[in-house]
């Protein structure tokens, strides 16, 4: 059976477009077709599928946060299990979603290993990253509620916020379920573009920033239990 697709007007920027009337079968078609090629970006939404080519600044943004998440994995001697943008999906739920970046952070044990996943079987990730740059026609919160995935952080327009998935859906937090009670919101001035500091060299100042304020706070402990 031949299905007929039914496109939106584009936005100016061109680097995405969304179709409608997209049946499941339809969208794990396309997902195969694409399956060797980092784009398009697909998002699926009971019916609705958005096609996005990232641009440089939303890959930047990307990048530089997920390694962030991971220095402070190390930093913190926390195990981690990063998964970029695999496609995460639920037939029975009508959704899927490639994550900007996304990690095992708690449930790291549990998925050691895996190369195969399945959400019927395995936890969701338990942190995806979001670079919002551009306009959505999909509520991409509204794929992680439907997948699960307790916590999102959005970096948008400069600004970091962390999500918590609760029974009445998302809510901003303080602070992150997979670092407890570091100040993650910290991270956003480390993210900040400088055409005079290369990446490595503002990874490096994180790690010592992470490391000085790690042994101010178990200083501070020292002298609570004196």
């Amino acid at each position: 059976m031949t299905q007929t697709l039914s496109a939106a007007t584009p936005p100016v920027s061109s680097s995405h477009i969304v179709l409608y009337g997209i049946s499941w079968e339809m969208y794990e078609q396309l997902l195969q077709v694409f399956a060797e090629q980092p784009t398009p970006r697909m998002t699926y939404y009971k019916g609705t599928l958005e096609l996005m080519t990232p641009l440089p600044e939303h890959e930047t943004y990307a990048w530089t946060l997920g390694r962030l998440v991971v220095a402070l994995s190390e930093e913190l001697d926390l195990e981690i299990r990063g998964l970029k943008s695999t496609t995460w999906r639920s037939k029975p739920k009508a959704v899927g979603k490639e994550a900007d970046e996304c990690f095992y952070i708690q449930n790291e044990a549990a998925v050691r290993g895996k190369l195969k996943f399945d959400l019927t079987l395995d936890p969701p990730p338990d942190l995806a990253i979001e670079i919002d740059q551009s306009h959505s026609s999909i509520d991409k919160m509204k794929v992680y509620i439907e997948l699960q995935v307790p916590e999102v952080w959005r970096w948008q327009k400069g600004k970091l916020t962390i999500n918590i998935l609760t029974d009445a859906g998302y809510v901003e937090s303080e602070t992150s379920l997979a670092f407890g009670l570091f100040p993650v919101k910290e991270l956003a001035r480390f993210m900040q573009l400088d055409a005079q500091k290369g990446e490595n060299a503002r990874m490096r100042e994180f790690r010592e920033w992470v490391r000085r304020r790690e042994a101010a706070s178990r200083k501070r402990s020292q002298l609570e239990n004196v």
